[in-house]
């Protein structure tokens, strides 16, 4: 069998390398090619620089789109590009038995790919965009066409996934019509060999993700104000600047570490007993899940998504912001006994949802289902 992968619009394979994705990314179709022989087409939004780098990758064919269409400088026409060059891609199309997508932005061109070449289509989304834009305030016309893009995906894909059940929920209220297209399939992770609660850090704590607003590590910074604890932080954005600034002013011990590779990532957080979130909305986040499956405790901003993931005080501590964050973290971080119970139950946890294997398996059956219908 063969599928193609539609990258999110605007990423390259450079930038998944750049930003220490790659290898985890590649690494779930090359479980898929030597499980159930299924090829993919990487169609990317890179030049000729993805070609070179998975080469040796006999199961990947790679198609940059600015190797076929000219990349302008100005985003509102690379936009409007981006809406007929699927007619660039006749021959690798009619060549592909499933298309699928890789998020929902950009998913457009695997739409009209479907309409005009008639092949059965996968949209996946790691999150709901429609419910992030209306949380991340954008503009009413973005949040509007996030919510059409959403109604079209629905009505012309075959399989819709989403990664949580709240998901699923919302968009069964909002668009009835499509609730039978859509499925969960959560995040999925690795587990690696894990440290003894002696061995981990007794004073740092770690978090991962980007430096925005939604991530919001502000009231992470505030509610550490004047601890003893160390606060590392793997992410980089826009927000940089503000915390550091922030954290001086609440003399807070605040550590900021570019991106490293996934790989890297995980060993890293093998050191740490506590992992700490302090998001205001997620949709399956995989660094708590890959801090649970280092067997870290993860202490988490309480919201319908993570509420999914964890149960409070068994698999990983829920807070709320009213909360005394400082002493729910010193708590953990003396508590042999509590940490070890918690860090056992999170391993169980992601053994029974979240592991590779178990992922894959649904993947072959979602594509073996349109493959055969």
């Amino acid at each position: 069998m063969k599928i193609i992968l539609f990258f999110t619009y605007g990423i390259s394979l450079f930038d998944w390398k750049n930003t220490g994705l790659l290898n985890r990314e590649v690494k779930f179709y090359e479980e898929l090619y030597k499980k159930y022989n299924i090829s993919v087409t990487f169609v990317t939004f890179g030049d000729n620089t993805d070609l070179k780098i998975v080469e040796n990758k006999e199961f990947i064919k790679v198609v940059p789109l600015y190797s076929l269409i000219k990349y302008d400088n100005n985003k509102f026409i690379r936009l409007i590009r981006s809406l007929v060059c699927y007619l660039k891609l006749s021959q690798i199309i009619n060549e592909a038995d499933v298309l699928k997508t890789n998020q929902l932005l950009g998913s457009w061109i695997a739409i009209f790919s479907k309409i005009k070449y008639k092949k059965p289509l996968i949209v996946r989304t790691g999150y709901d965009l429609f419910t992030f834009s209306r949380k991340n305030k954008k503009a009413n016309y973005k949040v509007l066409i996030y919510k059409q893009l959403t109604k079209l995906a629905l009505k012309f894909a075959d399989i819709y996934l989403i990664s949580s059940n709240t998901d699923k929920e919302f968009l069964s209220k909002l668009y009835p019509k499509y609730k039978n297209k859509l499925k969960v399939r959560f995040n999925w992770v690795e587990i690696i060999k894990n440290k003894e609660f002696e061995l981990r850090h007794k004073h740092k704590i770690i978090s991962v993700g980007r430096l925005e607003k939604q991530k919001n590590y502000e009231l992470l910074i505030n509610k550490l104000e004047d601890s003893t604890f160390v606060l590392d932080i793997y992410g980089d954005g826009t927000e940089k600047d503000n915390l550091f600034e922030l954290s001086q002013h609440k003399n807070v011990k605040l550590n900021i570490f570019n991106p490293i590779s996934n790989e890297d990532l995980l060993i890293e957080l093998t050191s740490y007993r506590v992992f700490i979130s302090s998001s205001t909305f997620e949709g399956n986040p995989k660094a708590i899940l890959e801090a649970m499956a280092a067997g870290g405790v993860v202490i988490a901003k309480n919201n319908l998504n993570i509420s999914e993931i964890i149960e409070n005080n068994s698999n990983g501590i829920l807070y709320e912001e009213n909360e005394k964050l400082s002493e729910i973290i010193e708590n953990i971080l003396s508590n042999k006994d509590d940490w070890i119970r918690i860090s056992n139950n999170a391993i169980k946890a992601i053994k029974e949802n979240n592991l590779l294997e178990n992922i894959i398996k649904d993947e072959y059956s979602d594509l073996n289902k349109l493959y055969y219908s």
